[in-house]
């Protein structure tokens, strides 16, 4: 009886075992599009349109993929947001293009394994920055297609009218150099996301030279270049952001990150002040600001943020307590650096527990 049961168990598990690495197989989609030149396209700007509508398709249907076959059905994402966040998660892959003057015909695919698609999905969700990222750039794109759209059908009535309108005819080319300046902008988060932040900054630098007066693609070169070390070119990018949108707290932070890693700290700390006086219930914001200070030697600073954010009562006020413990250590007070760990501890942040043990 007991050897008959083994096998039978063996054999059960075995298939168990193929029908998960079945259903967890990548998944291959692909799509067509066809563009009809209007009067003030060229073959690149129908490239660019034809290339945003592809994507977009692609991302649609791997949308409902998502939703159907995943655990993310079960989550508080839209359909929407699982579309835009799944664009920093796979790529688009153009197998087919031609052009015979008057269509441009695009085949493009991609490739994804749903489960690690849907975990991708669901960690960007959670990181509010990299969210806001994508978010943005589906936003800029929406408005772009709508321009597109627009200014098309007005270049066209004037073709009708017997007249030619340049005006018209540079903002359409503004337009469409916002679609291909979000191709490069993706194309440098994918390589960022991979590690390659020589190969991301070279893309952000093409949509930063596709889209001069966009002040996206400056921040994300800017905040690149703070990742591999090179926080005045940062301050470069940045502040060119900062002219473009004065009230990009992003761009805020990142430059007062920026201004103290070049040594410019009393620039940096107003800068980072400006970012915690934008959100003043939010205490995340004035920890992570308190933590940053830390990295950068500025103990005193970093305890007066950290203050604030223990006196608003965060959710996680162990972090605080635990990041205000350090900067009193680095002050040389080590009373207070213990009592904050023992606070820290008690709030339930593990680093401090250990330490305690």
């Amino acid at each position: 009886m007991k050897s008959k049961i083994l096998p039978a168990l063996l054999l059960f598990l075995a298939l168990i075992s193929v029908c998960r690495s079945a259903s967890a197989a990548p998944v291959t989609m692909v799509r067509e599009y066809t563009y009809r030149a209007g009067d003030a396209d060229s073959k690149l700007s129908c490239r660019a349109i034809a290339l945003e509508q592809v994507k977009r398709l692609l991302l649609e249907e791997l949308g409902t993929y998502l939703v159907s076959q995943t655990e993310i059905q079960n989550s508080t994402l839209t359909k929407d947001e699982i579309v835009t966040y799944s664009a920093g998660a796979v790529v688009t892959v153009v197998i087919e293009e031609r052009w015979n003057g008057v269509e441009y015909y695009m085949k493009a695919k991609l490739t994804a394994d749903s489960e690690e698609v849907a975990k991708s999905v669901a960690a960007l969700h959670e990181d509010k920055e990299k969210a806001a990222e994508l978010s943005q750039l589906r936003a800029q794109a929406d408005s772009s297609l709508k321009e597109i759209d627009r200014l098309k059908k007005e270049l066209a009535e004037a073709k009708a009218q017997g007249y030619q309108d340049n005006a018209i005819q540079q903002e359409y080319g503004r337009a469409v150099a916002g679609l291909t300046a979000k191709d490069y902008l993706e194309q440098g988060i994918h390589a960022r996301k991979a590690g390659d932040l020589s190969r991301a900054i070279d893309a952000f630098g093409k949509a930063v030279a596709a889209a001069p007066n966009w002040p996206r693609p400056y921040v994300t070169r800017g905040a690149a270049y703070l990742l591999t070390g090179d926080p005045q070119s940062a301050v470069q990018d940045l502040e060119q952001a900062l002219q473009l949108a004065p009230a990009d707290l992003v761009a805020v932070s990142l430059h007062g990150v920026a201004l103290l890693k070049v040594g410019r700290k009393g620039e940096g700390v107003s800068e980072l002040s400006r970012v915690a006086a934008a959100s003043p219930k939010d205490a995340s914001v004035t920890t992570n600001i308190g933590g940053i200070l830390i990295k950068n030697n500025l103990a005193s600073e970093a305890v007066s943020f950290l203050t604030k954010a223990i006196n608003l009562r965060p959710n996680d006020q162990g972090r605080a307590y635990y990041l205000r413990a350090q900067a009193f250590n680095l002050l040389g007070r080590k009373d207070k650096a213990m009592s904050d760990l023992r606070q820290a501890a008690q709030h339930g942040n593990q680093k401090a527990q250990e330490l305690l043990r």
